[in-house]
């Protein structure tokens, strides 16, 4: 050792020293580069790191060689220089090579041993044309001890560094390859020796200049700077291209998580803010640590469903994890974990709705049947009674007509919490329909039970509803079936409460009925009518008979009152009686009401211009506020003049909403349109109606008219109407006159207009032709009985 410092410059040895230093660290910053390339750059980054490799090693062999002085003139001849600078550049090359390429526990060795290799070969190599002025001789101890040093730090070299992503395990690496050179060269330095010979003519030639030591310095800068540039420029882009892929990543609603060796080496914010830590405290950390294990679910080898623990503690969140393998060796990863709470909320929500009424959330009609089967099940076995309910809402389409769809949506929610506060379990409740529902009680007292429950739902659904600053009235028909009593089966048991119901409407609604068998024949035939009366309208079934308004004052006939029929295929003609009740409980009002209103307009354009039309409206079309533009409509497509189209409403029509029927009534008026009071004195408020609205007409109904003659307070109630027309000025026509004496009476009352069997029964237009002329003297024109001979 004493010689091998004697014989080096100390200046050159540092600069030696420092060049292969900077060479072994530029080495593994470049080496770090090239393993993490894909595709075709990984192998040039690779080869680039061996070609500065092996420049920085072949430069500090030769600045080293430069600062030898054995004491004898030496030189090494240009050949062998470059023989060893290809062999530098070769192993340095194979080694990390090797090292990117093999796995874990391989890489270390074998490019350790390419690389102690190469520097053994580099240096022995270029020994090979040495010229000294001397007997040169080699210590084999030593020159294995060398090769034992090369290979063994490098090796160490190699597998201090790791996967040199971190930049400690580049510097630990390049500063070990560095050693391992250092000790190298001053080990196989040691075993060379030279004894100085005069005799021996000088060396011809070779290294042993300043100024090539200079050019060796600046070549060997110059390629590391180059390597060096060329991998900050591409480590800068790296950057910035991992700039914006975090960017992009903090963007992802989806947590994406590097793993390297089963712990987290990088995390999104979306991640981190799922987890509720910070980078610091995840990075490091196990992948699976913050995973319950025991709820994972696996899918697919890729992915599975796990729960993810919160680091506060909260409560676990369930999510979906895809994982990735970007490495060969299985090292390195990427998750893709998806916060599933959502997902199970929506499926929560689909399941929920798969069994309830989105509106009400009350079950709906498949949950409630799956329901009913299981309880009938259960009663069956049990031996329980079972009540089912048949609840329908009384005039609920008109809610929705008048009121609009989102009011009516409010009263069926608030009727859904009215009757869940009512049943309690193991009894149940659905909404099946528009306005329908059903409840299911069970209980072993019945009919008691179902009585009590049917009491207190009337109540209760009787109270006005509040929507929108309005208060709304809103009854209820309940049809009442009873197992075992009723029926044996769920279906039966459905189908006789629907009957009950039916029965239960058709006795004035706002009512009950249990079920009887006598009701089936009955509700089937009803239903019956409601289809057929479906069809009737667009078959052409429906036509028109008109019976005609009689003038005392002229003599004559003035208009006719438009009355529908119904031509049934095989029940034959059928009067409105039978058939208006089934048309109001099944909406088809509406639609029949508009075809009378429309065929009456048209038939009536062709009759004389001093005929008007009375058309009934019903209480529906009174609050409906499409009607006006309706009427206006059929007036203009038959130009009809308005002022010969009555409408006649009855004082029922106004009870249900009063200022809207008024409002909608006004709006009829503007139109130009005659407004006709019907059936005066049958309702609650008769003279209130009269203050309320400036009426065209009154119409004294014929229950008055009939009993005229046998009841002196009949008599007193049609004198009292005729008079009061009379005041308001008010023309009055009596309904319902079938018989002489009654007309005389009405004549001595002063009447207007009367209307009855008297002239004619109703019936088609082209039938009485001759209504339309004066009418003779024998028609109308009876004397009044003796009052006192009554």
């Amino acid at each position: 050792m004493d010689r091998l410092f004697d014989q080096h410059d100390p200046t050159l040895a540092a600069v030696a020293a420092v060049a292969c230093l900077l060479a072994s660290l530029t080495a593994f910053r470049l080496y770090a580069r090239g393993v993490a390339s894909r595709g075709e750059a990984r192998p040039a980054w690779l080869v680039l790191t061996g070609v500065v490799t092996g420049f920085g090693l072949w430069s500090t062999h030769a600045i080293a060689f430069l600062s030898w002085d054995p004491g004898a003139p030496v030189a090494i001849a240009g050949p062998a220089m470059l023989l060893s600078l290809g062999i530098a550049v070769a192993m340095s090359s194979a080694a990390f090579l090797s090292a990117a390429n093999l796995d874990a526990g391989l890489r270390a060795i074998v490019a350790g041993v390419f690389f102690g290799f190469g520097v053994v070969s580099m240096h022995f190599a270029s020994l090979s044309g040495l010229e000294a002025q001397g007997d040169v001789r080699f210590n084999p101890a030593l020159i294995a001890m060398s090769l034992a040093l090369a290979a063994g730090l490098s090796t160490t070299a190699f597998a201090a560094a790791g996967d040199v992503r971190e930049t400690r395990q580049q510097i630990i690496g390049g500063t070990l390859l560095a050693a391992a050179i250092a000790l190298f060269y001053g080990t196989a330095m040691a075993a060379l020796s030279i004894r100085p010979d005069p005799s021996l003519p000088l060396p011809a030639g070779g290294i042993g200049s300043l100024p090539l030591v200079i050019s060796v310095a600046s070549a060997m800068l110059v390629v590391i700077a180059v390597g060096l540039g060329a991998a900050l420029v591409d480590a800068r882009a790296s950057e910035q291209a991992v700039a914006r892929l975090r960017r992009l990543a903090d963007n992802a609603f989806e947590g994406i998580v590097l793993a390297a060796n089963g712990r987290i080496v990088d995390a999104n914010s979306a991640y981190l803010r799922m987890i509720g830590a910070r980078g610091d405290e995840v990075i490091g950390k196990p992948v699976e640590a913050a995973l319950v294990e025991t709820e994972s679910r696996a899918i697919d080898p890729a992915r599975r469903e796990a729960a993810l623990r919160p680091a506060g503690g909260d409560a676990p969140i369930p999510v979906e994890v895809r994982t990735r393998v970007l490495s060969e060796d299985g090292a390195e990863s990427v998750m893709a974990v998806r916060d599933l709470r959502d997902q199970r909320a929506a499926d929560a929500r689909i399941r929920y709705l798969a069994d309830h009424d989105p509106l009400t959330g009350l079950l709906n009609r498949a949950a409630f049947r799956t329901r009913l089967t299981a309880a009938f099940d259960h009663a069956a076995v049990a031996g329980q009674g079972i009540a089912l309910v048949y609840v329908d809402l009384d005039y609920f389409k008109d809610v929705n007509d008048i009121h609009g769809h989102a009011v009516g949506d409010s009263v069926l929610r608030e009727v859904g919490e009215r009757l869940k506060s009512v049943v309690a379990l193991p009894s149940f409740v659905a909404r099946i329909g528009g306005d329908e529902f059903v409840i299911v009680q069970i209980d072993d007292n019945q009919p008691t039970a179902a009585i009590q429950l049917v009491g207190a739902l009337s109540e209760l659904l009787r109270e006005r509803y509040l929507v929108a600053g309005s208060a709304l009235s809103v009854g209820a028909s309940f049809g009442v079936s009873l197992f075992p009593d009723d029926a044996l089966d769920a279906d039966e048991l459905l189908s006789n409460a629907d009957m009950a119901l039916y029965r239960a409407k058709a006795s004035g609604r706002a009512t009950y009925s249990f079920f009887q068998r006598e009701m089936d024949d009955a509700v089937r035939r009803r239903r019956a009518l409601a289809r057929d009366l479906r069809d009737a309208i667009p078959s052409g079934q429906l036509r028109l008979d008109y019976q005609p308004l009689v003038d005392l004052d002229g003599d004559r006939v003035t208009g006719f009152e438009a009355l529908v029929r119904w031509d049934h295929p095989t029940r034959g003609t059928l009067e409105p009686d039978t058939f208006i009740g089934c048309a109001e409980e099944n909406g088809l009002i509406t639609a029949l009401g508009d075809w009378v209103l429309e065929q009456a307009v048209h038939e009536a354009a062709a009759w004389p211009e001093d005929k008007l039309i009375a058309v009934n409206l019903s209480p529906l079309q009174v609050h409906d506020e499409g009607l006006p533009q309706r009427i206006a409509a059929a007036l203009t497509a038959s130009d009809l003049d308005p002022g010969r189209l009555e409408l006649e409403i009855t004082e029922t029509a106004l009870f249900r909403d009063r200022e809207k029927a008024l409002t909608n009534l006004a709006r009829l008026k503007a139109l130009g349109v005659r407004i006709a009071m019907d059936d005066f004195g049958t309702g609650y408020s008769s003279l209130s109606t009269l203050q309320s609205f400036p009426f065209d007409k009154i119409k004294i109904d014929r229950s008055f008219i009939g009993e005229m003659a046998e009841r002196e307070r009949a008599f007193a109630i049609v004198q009292a109407i005729v008079g009061l027309g009379e005041s308001l000025g008010v023309p009055v026509t009596a309904e319902g006159v079938e018989t002489p004496q009654q007309l005389g009476v009405l004549r001595e009352l002063g009447c207007a207009q009367v209307q009855g069997f008297l002239f004619g029964r109703p019936k088609a237009i082209d039938d009485q032709a001759d209504l339309f002329e004066p009418l003779p003297p024998n028609v109308i024109r009876f004397s009044a009985p003796d009052r006192s001979g009554r």
